[in-house]
């Protein structure tokens, strides 16, 4: 009995008042508790027994039977532990609990069952109180806790209240004692349960064992013996009870030999268990014995039950197995050669077609294949995939020699040759398979015993195809070496691929290097690609340099579709296949439908490849010139469809002196030469269309830029210094120009209204009715003419030629752009003001004053609100300003949007407004229109609540003297109902949905802003360019800019500032800041980490030679040596037929029909080894 020590737990509770607070829930006043006073006393007291100390300190505070040490045991768990039965009694008396749980869940039963209390255990269970069912936290009763721990004397106390005791609970794992009697081998406790509690032997676990499952399984052979026998003398035969069933199919027997105990099989055996019984899989016990190797006990049953040996040797399992197919699939090849011995049949098969030998050859058992060869199996038997066993044999690495030796001494030499060269379902002979694995050693014996260097699957591959495959260097130089070497090197298999061509497909650089040594030849393949076309399709840059530095020519030649290795390296997506080509010279061919390899990476969007050929050091500009039928311009392609490509263009054409930024030497050079046409393509063009005058369209790349939404690549610095070149050649001169004349004409227009309202006739008068409100002529109009000054005939012919000269050019825009000029707002503006500004000058123009002068009045009140309009539009050219009218106008648009929405809740409050207050004396809502007008109104914020809605309540306070009827409110409460209403819908919630709209989609609003910003400079240019002479522009036309931002020319003025702030230049200054910030110190240090790569990778490279050098040197021999070098079967992806992607008849006549390319892909041949 182990003591339980309380002293350390004791001082810590008494020097820590805090704790023992926590643990009784006692407040402590002071804070030093005296050693007797300590509610641990409790606990001592308990384990010593000494009943006046535990009373004086219960009687102190009773709550201390709660009391707990470390491990959560009370004053009864100390108790039960030390069979202290008066404290036990005390507590029992003074209502104590007797089931409280220390911390692992046990009862002060289960404490006095782990130290067999005895005294204390049946005290225990004599109290009604006392729960013996209560399981701890292992799942464990107290049947449970005495059977594990063999307690066979508390069993004999426990059997006195076995009524109380549920002797069959289950525990852990759905276990009852006897089964953990079972499976601890506790005979005793196990005949205590059965024979004193009537423990029931057939009730199941969870897992569907029995007891005397758990006694075969566990070599608990006394147990299991002791079940039987109680069994027998309770009138259960051995053979019923020797037949259970678990949830498996398992008899006794099976969990016997599972189990491996020697005894526990031979009592079953004995008590009547039958060898032949099969468990759900048809496996009957003799064939999981064979599996593990257990032949005493394999002897044993035979030994025992020789009338059902034949039947065990001849049944078969799901799979078709027998012993024999279990035990050769183990390598048992002793149990092999005892079951043949036996009677057992040495050639059965299997489901799939597998005997014993092809079983053993599979899973690389060696000693029974050689065992069953001496015992004249079948050597020429094959499975499923009609191979014989030598196919598996040399598959699995077996050792070739032992066993041709074999083969020979118990059969014949020419049953050894007859396997040699036999192929299986896909055509392969075992040296295909030695190829394939690299087996080098099997591969040597197969051709000394005389195997056939050149047979042919049913691909028509030859051994030396796969080794090339997958990169077997020295199995391809043994086969070269061999007799017919020089005859199989330049074979083709079924699509035309020499051993070449697949070891150049595959990457295999060192097999690539060795054939050509040995004097391969370039042949083509059935689609005309030669082996540099298969590397570079694959993206193996080494074997293609490799490819090249021996054959040059190679580099430019094409397939059966016109395809140079540039176009298969762009279809399959190989960009460093791609720069390769480019960086070797190759040639940019168009193929047979006129497509070239650029216009492949644009078609089905690889950026990858188009990246690699636009932004190549030396060849981008060539790549850029491309033109096909498809895309007659690669810029423009790559704008609409791969607008980040283009701003790597656009990033390679900005280039930076190699000297310090703060230097004045230091300069920025930007390349034009992708924004324009050449002077040599212009005059191609011309050429060719036999215009000398030809024009190409001004501004292609920025109006696609413009036309595809790409605000990054307008806002670049390159695009930003190409439209300000453009801006100082001409663009300022014509925009100062036309700003200086529309400021005259706004001048003269914001002038002339003053000169025609003084000469206005003075019988105008204000004239209304109820339906008009504009100021008319009374019937005194034919008085005699004023005279007008001759001022005011000058500028309204100033006005008018202005005018007329607009309309002319308008004329002319409407002509050219037909529909599309409807499309912006501004030319609706412009008819308006030309329009309104001839009737404002038509009177003075004619001198006619009999007309009324409303409609002048009108027309110049128009007339001069469009002019200032018309100058804010054209503030959106510049740079400073431009940016905040275009969000002006974009948020106006959504404006205009919102409220013709909502303009239905002003119809429908100004509508209830004018039926409540137009009887009401209310002038503004006298009629449906005035009423709709102060509905919007008051949706502003104008709502003059005590004029209108306070004042008429209480007419007698508020009349005033002059106003004989003031208004009223007829229907008050309706009235402040809908004004309610209309408070909360119209100032609140719409007003703050509008500038919710207008603050919370601010970043939208801005970047459509800087786009329409750009889009103005464009089409600013555009025109321009359009009216422009053609040698003016080639005149001032650059293609590149060279910016010195170091250095200072000279100080502007102050109105050299203001004028270069406003008016001189519609561009900002941030393109410097972009080139200088677009410096990526990240991708700089990732290039650097990439050629440490590179170099740490060669070092390691030519670390791994120089060791193979030295194991060479020192003839370190391994199994590893045995396998040739390159990649297995599994790592090597399937490959797709390069004669079925491309040159499919029905796919060439659809490029040709639609002038583009559509992918097609047809079916691909995939190499699969199991």
């Amino acid at each position: 009995m182990k003591p339980l020590d309380l002293e350390a737990e004791l001082r810590e509770m008494i020097a820590s008042p805090e704790k023992v607070q926590m643990v009784t829930k006692i407040p402590v006043e002071g804070a030093v508790c005296l050693l007797r006073d300590s509610p641990f006393m409790i606990l001592r007291a308990a384990e010593s027994g000494n009943i006046e100390d535990f009373n004086r300190l219960f009687t102190d505070e009773p709550k201390r039977l709660s009391v707990r040490d470390s491990k959560g045991r009370a004053a009864a768990h100390q108790a039960a532990a030390r069979n202290k039965l008066n404290i036990l009694q005390f507590i029992a008396n003074h209502n104590g609990d007797l089931n409280i749980l220390d911390y692992q869940g046990n009862t002060p039963l289960h404490v006095a069952v782990e130290h067999e209390s005895l005294g204390a255990i049946d005290y225990l269970l004599q109290q009604q109180s006392v729960d013996p069912n209560i399981l701890n936290e292992k799942k464990q009763s107290v049947v449970h806790l005495a059977t594990e721990l063999n307690k066979v004397k508390v069993l004999e106390v426990m059997k006195n209240y076995k009524q109380r005791i549920y002797v069959n609970i289950g525990g852990e794992h759905g276990r009852t004692a006897l089964h953990l009697a079972a499976i601890y081998d506790h005979d005793a406790c196990a005949r205590v349960l059965l024979t004193d509690f009537n423990a029931c032997p057939r009730k199941p676990c969870n897992n569907g064992y029995y007891p005397i499952h758990e006694a075969a399984k566990n070599a608990s052979s006394r147990t299991m013996n002791l079940f039987l026998q109680l069994a027998e003398a309770r009138g259960c035969s051995r053979e019923e009870m020797i037949s259970f069933y678990d949830s498996e199919g398992n008899v006794p027997l099976h969990s016997a030999v599972h189990g491996g105990d020697f005894k526990a099989v031979e009592l079953c055996l004995k008590s009547g268990a039958k060898i032949s019984t099969q468990q759900h899989d048809l496996s009957t016990p003799v064939h999981l014995a064979c599996a593990q190797g257990a032949l005493d006990i394999v002897k044993l049953m035979f030994s025992l039950q020789p009338e059902e040996k034949n039947t065990c040797l001849a049944s078969c399992d799901v799979q078709k197995m027998t012993p024999l197919h279990c035990a050769a699939m183990f390598d048992r090849h002793d149990i092999v050669q005892y079951l043949i011995k036996e009677g057992a049949d040495v050639n059965p098969l299997d489901k799939e077609k597998r005997s014993p030998l092809l079983l053993a050859g599979s899973r690389g058992g060696w000693k029974t294949v050689l065992t069953l060869i001496r015992l004249k199996a079948n050597i020429r038997l094959k499975d499923s995939n009609d191979r014989n066993v030598l196919h598996l044999v040399v598959m699995n690495g077996g050792r070739l020699t032992e066993f041709a030796e074999e083969v020979c001494k118990a059969q014949s030499q020419l049953a050894l040759q007859e396997l040699l060269n036999e192929k299986d379902n896909a055509g392969c002979s075992p040296l295909h398979y030695a190829s394939r694995e690299g087996h080098i050693k099997s591969l040597e014996n197969l051709i000394k015993l005389g195997a056939v260097i050149n047979l042919k699957n049913n691909n028509n591959e030859s051994p030396l195809h796969f080794a090339a495959r997958y990169g077997r260097y020295h199995t391809v130089k043994q086969l070269l070496d061999s007799e017919k070497g020089s005859f199989i090197i330049n074979e083709t298999d079924g699509e035309g691929l020499t051993p070449l061509h697949i070891s150049s497909q595959q990457g295999h650089t060192r097999v690539v290097a060795l054939l050509l040594n040995r004097g391969a030849l370039l042949h083509r393949d059935h689609n005309g690609r030669n082996p540099l076309h298969l590397s570079a399709m694959s993206g193996y840059t080494q074997t293609m340099e490799l490819l090249h530095s021996v054959h040059s020519h190679l580099l430019d030649q094409v397939d059966k579709d016109g395809n140079t290795a540039l176009h298969l390296a762009t279809m399959e997506n190989k960009p460093n296949s791609i720069a390769l080509l480019l960086s070797m010279g190759c040639q940019l061919l168009y193929n047979h439908i006129g497509l070239s390899a650029v216009d492949y990476a644009i078609y089905y969007k690889f950026p990858e490849s188009a990246l690699a050929m636009v932004t190549h050091d030396d060849r981008a500009q060539e790549i850029m010139n491309l033109k096909s039928d498809k895309h007659p311009c690669v810029t423009l392609a790559l704008i609409a469809s791969m607008p980040r490509v283009f701003e790597s263009v656009q990033d390679k054409c900005i280039t930076k002196a190699n000297c310090k930024k703060d230097s004045k030497s230091f300069y920025i050079k930007y390349n034009f030469e992708n924004y324009d046409f050449s002077a040599e393509t212009i005059k191609a063009k011309r050429k060719r269309l036999g215009d000398p005058n030809w024009r190409p369209h001004p501004l292609p790349v920025i109006n696609a830029m413009v036309q595809h939404g790409r605000v990054e690549l307008l806002a670049h610095p390159l695009s930003q210094k190409y439209l300000q070149m453009k801006w100082n050649s001409y663009g300022k001169y014509f925009h100062i120009a036309h700003l200086l004349l529309f400021s005259v004409f706004l001048m003269l227009v914001t002038t002339f209204p003053s000169q025609i309202m003084s000469n206005l006739p003075l019988n105008v008068q204000e004239y209304s009715d109820g339906n008009c409100s504009i100021p008319r002529c009374t019937d005194d109009c034919g008085s005699p003419k004023i005279q007008r000054n001759r001022s005011e005939f000058c500028n309204a012919s100033v006005i008018l030629f202005y005018v007329l000269t607009n309309v002319i050019r308008e004329v002319f825009q409407l002509v050219q752009k037909r529909w599309a000029y409807a499309l912006d707002p501004s030319n609706f503006v412009s008819i308006w003001l030309y329009g309104s500004a001839t009737v404002m000058v038509m009177p003075a123009i004619m001198g006619d004053t009999e007309g009324c002068a409303d409609l002048q009045l009108s027309c110049t009140s128009i007339t001069v609100f469009l002019s200032w309009l018309s100058l804010l539009l054209n503030l959106q050219r510049f740079d400073m300003v431009g940016i905040y009218v275009v969000m002006f106008l974009e948020i106006l648009q959504t404006l205009l949007k919102v409220l013709v929405v909502f303009s239905i809740l002003i119809i429908a409050f100004g509508l209830s407004f004018y039926i409540l207050l137009s009887n009401g004396g209310h002038l503004s809502f006298r009629s449906m229109w005035l009423s709709l007008m102060r509905t919007f109104s008051m949706m502003l914020g104008e709502i003059d609540f005590v004029a209108s809605y306070v004042q008429p309540l209480f007419p007698d306070e508020y009349v005033e003297k002059d106003q004989k009827t003031p208004p009223h409110l007829p229907l008050p409460f309706t009235t402040y109902f809908i004004l309610g209403l209309f408070m909360v819908l119209m100032p609140i919630l719409l007003m703050n949905l509008l500038i919710g709209l207008a603050v919370g989609d601010i970043e939208s609003v801005r970047r459509n802003a800087q786009l329409k910003r750009l889009a103005m400079q464009v089409v600013l240019h555009t025109e321009l360019e359009r009216k422009v002479p053609q040698f003016l522009l080639e005149r001032v036309h650059k293609t590149e800019l060279i910016v010195y931002p170091n250095e200072n020319k000279g100080k502007l003025g102050f109105v050299d500032q203001i004028l270069r702030m406003w008016l001189c230049n519609p561009f900002s200054e941030d393109g410097l800041d972009m080139v200088f910030e677009g410096e990526d110190y990240v991708s700089e240090e990732m290039a650097k980490m990439k050629l440490k790569l590179k170099e740490m990778n060669k070092t390691l490279d030519s670390q791994f030679q120089l060791m193979k050098l030295i194991v060479q040197k020192m003839e370190i021999k391994t199994e590893a040596d045995e396998v040739d070098e390159g990649v297995s079967p599994k790592e090597l992806k399937g490959t797709s037929n390069p004669g079925t992607k491309w040159t499919s008849p029905r796919v060439r006549n659809k490029l040709r029909s639609v002038g583009s390319v559509h992918r097609f892909y047809t079916t691909k041949r995939i190499e699969k080894w199991k």
